[in-house]
């Protein structure tokens, strides 16, 4: 009984990485199909012990140059008064989102869409 235990333990400690940051860099650990389907490229060994279908994946920019681009980071990586968090431009977990440095008055006025109205916080329009 505690040989099996034993390995259970093993096995969880070995994936527990998935859906995870990678090893080096802003990028999670998640399986390839998700990355591309996302919008994201992956590189290899940076999710060192996951299978071999899951794969450092980034997405950068994750929005608009005029936006300010924006980097998909963890959203524990994305602080302070100054940024900005938008849902549903990274592939990947739910805490792994679109992170944008808030910097008033850099969208033009002709510029509009849905995403920019969920920018309130940031741009002032001045």
């Amino acid at each position: 009984m505690l040989s099996v235990f034993v390995f259970f333990a093993l096995v969880a400690t070995t994936l527990a990485a998935e859906n995870g940051p990678c090893s080096s860099g802003p990028g999670v650990c998640i399986s390839t199909s998700s990355c591309t389907a996302g919008g994201g490229s992956y590189t290899s060994g940076l999710c060192p012990n996951d299978p071999d279908d899951i794969k450092c994946c980034t997405k950068a920019p994750c929005a608009s140059a005029s936006l300010g681009g924006g980097q998909c980071l963890f959203t524990s990586n994305c602080t302070g008064g100054n940024h900005y968090v938008l849902t549903g431009l990274c592939p990947g977990p739910s805490n792994f989102k679109c992170c944008l440095l808030c910097i008033p008055g850099r969208r033009s006025e002709e510029e509009s869409g849905e995403l920019d109205k969920r920018l309130p916080i940031c741009w002032t329009g001045t």
